[in-house]
């Protein structure tokens, strides 16, 4: 049991780290986007006015030809390159940030499940005896592995579908297969985890259960609050 322990924890540690790439990749492609559509072709389109400006100038005249060549020269660079990169934003910055997003938000759902803070009905631990609820629990878990397991496999024939259809992204020409790869694997690891988590309850993390626990500290608050209440009221008295 240990071995799977740490297996499971290598594996969390791994889906961390790679829904923190995929989100520096999601920030590093949003940011060259805006810096190329507000920096970069600002500054070409400024300087090929600028020096088409300076080459009609009677500064450049009195200067000679070779003032007014350079000149032209920089500015007829200037529109090239502007072209050759093209104008607006990374055309396919966009997409692949998409595909980035949903990267990561699938590991973080992975890494939110791991840790036992995925959203859950609560209704069962209150109503059912504490002697039943762990193996309800138990259920739960096989019924949860057994679910994601089946969308694993409808991910597989997905998957396969896109490959014989060849389906690929017009902007940035990448084989759709590619980018659906994480569906599969998504679903696989949090099915086995799950079994494990049936197989082996002690291996299962503790349910995060936040809106019970603010509750629960709402209504702590609330009764301070009356006591302290209750108390003024007496020393006025």
């Amino acid at each position: 049991m240990k071995a799977i322990e740490k297996v499971l924890g290598y594996l969390n540690v791994v889906e961390k780290w790679a829904g923190g790439i995929c989100f520096l990749l999601l920030t590093l492609l949003m940011f060259s986007d805006v810096a190329k559509r507000e920096v970069v072709d600002n500054l070409l389109n400024g300087t090929a006015s600028k020096m088409e400006a300076f080459a009609n100038s009677s500064v450049a005249k009195s200067m000679g030809d070779w003032a007014v060549n350079s000149a032209l020269s920089i500015k007829s660079s200037a529109e090239s390159s502007l072209n050759w990169i093209g104008s607006g934003g990374i055309i396919w910055a966009q997409k692949l940030a998409l595909y980035f997003m949903l990267w990561g938000g699938l590991f973080g759902t992975v890494c939110a499940s791991a840790k036992g803070a995925h959203l859950r009905p609560e209704i069962a631990d209150k109503v059912l005896p504490k002697s039943v609820v762990p193996y309800v629990k138990i259920a739960e878990h096989i019924v949860i592995s057994g679910f994601f397991l089946f969308l694993s496999y409808l991910s597989f024939l997905y998957i396969a579908d896109s490959i014989e259809q060849d389906e690929v992204n017009p902007v940035t020409e990448i084989h759709l297969w590619k980018v659906q790869l994480i569906f599969p694997y998504i679903f696989t690891s949090m099915g086995l985890r799950h079994l494990l988590y049936g197989i082996f309850p002690s291996l299962a993390p503790q349910d995060l259960n936040e809106a019970t626990e603010a509750l629960e500290l709402a209504e702590h608050e609330f009764e301070l609050g009356m006591h302290h209440n209750e108390s003024d009221k007496e020393n006025k008295q």
